[in-house]
């Protein structure tokens, strides 16, 4: 299932947590994306929105 949310959500996860840590966004994976977020989200949902978001859709 794909939130309409999740690109915004992913987004705005992505950009926090590239200001406050000491590693490159690009290196935030989705099994990162999932564990952070407690497995409320599919991993496979999380992967395919990181795909969207990272270019530009």
């Amino acid at each position: 299932m794909y939130d309409t949310e999740l690109p915004g959500r992913l987004q705005s996860y992505i950009e926090c947590e590239g200001k406050s840590c000491s590693f490159d966004p690009e290196l935030i994976t989705p099994e990162y994306v999932y564990g952070m977020w407690g497995g409320a989200v599919a991993i496979e949902d999380i992967a395919t929105t990181m795909e969207d978001v990272r270019r530009g859709i």
